[in-house]
Formats: C-alpha cells, structure tokens, sequence
C-alpha cells in the first residue's frame, strides 16, 4: 500500500479486533503512526503481534463509557504519537430485540456503547485534532443505520444515532478544518461475525443466503471497511465532510421486488410486491 498517510497520526478506539485492527492494520500499512485501545488488553497484545510489534504502534486498555478511561486513553495516546490528527471509532455491541421485547436495560446497554462511547472519544479528541488540524474523525455505524433490521431496535436506533452525529459534529468542527465521517458497513465477515454465523444450524446456507441479498454476490471483508478508513483519512477526501459512506455491497439500494426475487425466483408479471 502506497504511504498515503505518511505523518498521520491515529487513535482507534477498538483496534484490537475485527474492523478497527483492520483500520490499525491497514494506516500502518499506509505510513501512519497508530495508537490500539479496547476493554481487553490481552486482545491488543494479540494485535501487536499479528501486526508485526511495529515501533510506530502504541496500546493501552480501557473502556470507553468511562469518562476517566476515555480521558487517559486519549492522553496516552497523544503523549506516544506525539500529538493527535486521526481518530478512529469501531467499538459496538448488538442485541436481539424489537419494539415489543426488548427492555429498557438492554436498550440503554446499546445506546451507551454504541453512542455515548463515541460521544466521549470524540468529545476527548476534539481538542488534540483542532490543535493538529487538518484532522479527521472517523465514525464505523451500520447500514442498519440506514435501513431498518428487524428485531434489532436498539442497535439501529444507535448506528442512526452514530450518522446524525457525524453530520452534527462536523458542522462543530468545520472552521477549525477537523472533517467528521461515517463509514456504513454491511454484514462483514470478521472473526466474531464468522463464530456466530458458525452456530447456526447450516452456517454455509445463512452465508448464501445473506450474500444473495447484496448485488456484488459477497459479503464484505475487514479490507474493504479499512480502505474506506484510510480514503477518509487522506489527503483524497478533503472536501468530504459530515458524510456517510455506505460500503455495503449495494444491500441498502435493493428495493423489496428484488429483495423478493433473489429469496423466491421471478416474480410473476404484474405480481404486488
């Protein structure tokens, strides 16, 4: 990969595993300095050593609904890059629920990982990118974000939430040249997603099934979120802001007609959808 962020300087909240190693793994490749933080330290310590103990790499553990974490994660993070220009937020959680089941507790669980925590890191970073600028933030929300999933209320009230904020927070930061973008993933086939789809009964038909629902035939792998990672970092995208990149295999532009054929074969002429 060439070195397209050469000089930069990145936080990636998450950066242990799945999407956010990806992001770390691939602004490394790219010539950046990257600090990994996530709840697990021995998960980080695996990071390092998948990614080769490169010398421009720092990590700390700490968890990211706490304000006391979130502010000394920050602070080692810019006393080991030597002050801050990038930020990357991949940490989530889900849960299965809808309107009619869900419960409060596990609703506010959802939002306060997936929103508060990306509140507070960006609240905490603002001052390090302002003073670096140009800077740039990147957000990780959902396609499910964008379209409604059933029986997961709280986690696409929370990714909606993650957009809605991107667009705010870079209206906040525009003058002082910080640039806030989301990236919208869909099913992308990281270490965790790939167990859970192995419990299923017939993991090979819940893969087929879930790649005939994206026009392109595949499901997404950590590479194509981490690319658009370093896009939004880079010098490419400097008039791009408060923006949500959809990388989704085209799921989200599917209407319900073709949602229909691609389950059940064509669909007789004149046929209500």
């Amino acid at each position: 990969m060439a070195a397209t962020l050469a000089g930069k300087r990145a936080l990636v909240y998450g950066g242990g595993t799945g999407l956010g190693f990806a992001c770390a793994e691939a602004m490394l490749a790219a010539g950046a300095s990257v600090f990994i933080t996530g709840r697990r330290r021995g998960k980080l310590d695996d990071a390092r050593t998948r990614l080769g103990n490169p010398k421009q790499l720092g990590l700390t553990a700490g968890d990211f609904t706490q304000e006391g974490d979130i502010r000394r994660v920050t602070a080692e993070a810019v006393a080991f890059l030597g002050g801050l220009d990038t930020l990357v937020v991949s940490s989530g959680t889900s849960a299965i629920g809808s309107i009619l089941t869900a419960t409060r507790a596990q609703f506010e669980d959802v939002l306060t990982t997936n929103l508060t925590g990306p509140f507070l890191a960006v609240q905490a970073a603002a001052p390090h990118l302002i003073e670096n600028a140009p800077a740039s933030i990147v957000l990780i929300a959902s396609v499910s974000g964008v379209v409604g999933t059933h029986e997961r209320v709280a986690y696409c009230a929370s990714k909606s939430g993650i957009i809605g904020m991107t667009r705010a927070v870079a209206l906040d930061l525009a003058a002082q040249q910080v640039r806030v973008n989301a990236i919208s993933p869909s099913l992308v086939l990281t270490e965790l997603a790939s167990e859970v789809i192995g419990r299923e009964a017939d993991p090979e038909a819940v893969i087929a099934r879930r790649k005939s629902l994206h026009p392109l035939g595949r499901l997404g792998v950590p590479r194509d979120i981490a690319a658009a990672a370093v896009f939004l970092a880079g010098e490419e995208s400097t008039w791009m802001t408060g923006q949500n990149l959809v990388v989704d295999g085209g799921m989200s532009i599917v209407g319900v007609l073709e949602k229909r054929r691609r389950r059940d074969g064509p669909i007789t002429k004149g046929e209500d959808p």
